[in-house]
């Protein structure tokens, strides 16, 4: 199935932020579909405005999201998506298009925790905790739920099979 053809609805779909090396961020369309969980990079760095120095002003002025922070779909970059609306979400070109692109299978998946509260280094921009999946493989995966979005309701999505196409 391609991404163009995937059936957008509530229950089937988010969007996530991962921090990563420390302090860099990157952005995730998250699609659950016929069993796993497809998360497909939908922004680069994004960073808080802040009052500071004149430099310091221009580079957040520059990652900043000046769109509706509390609306997930603002905080995707439709260049990125638009490079992979076309290709097979099971196939291997969709996983190679960017490096952070993943697919996790439902079976591999043991544990989702959601936890509610601010998440460091999130300044401003709205959001509701974070949910963490792990995987059989030992690795853990923790994601900023974005605006206006339930964490509860992504987690429990991840973990019931009747979401799933």
């Amino acid at each position: 199935m391609k991404l163009s053809e995937f059936p957008f609805r509530e229950s089937n779909h988010f969007v996530v932020m991962e921090y990563y090396w420390l302090i860099m961020n990157r952005t995730f369309l998250v699609i659950l579909i016929d069993g796993f969980m497809i998360g497909l990079k939908a922004n680069g760095v994004i960073g808080a405005s802040t009052d500071g120095d004149p430099v310091t002003n221009i580079v957040t002025h520059v990652l900043a999201n000046n769109g509706d922070l509390t609306n997930p779909y603002s905080y995707v970059n439709s260049r990125y998506i638009a490079e992979m609306e076309q290709d097979n979400l099971f196939g291997e070109k969709v996983l190679k298009m960017h490096r952070s692109n993943f697919r996790i299978g439902r079976k591999d998946i043991v544990d989702v925790e959601y936890r509610s509260g601010k998440k460091w280094g999130m300044g401003s921009y709205p959001h509701d905790g974070t949910v963490t999946v792990r995987t059989r493989d030992g690795r853990r995966r923790e994601f900023i739920v974005l605006g206006n979005q339930s964490g509860e309701n992504i987690r429990q999505w991840i973990l019931d099979n009747r979401t799933i196409l």
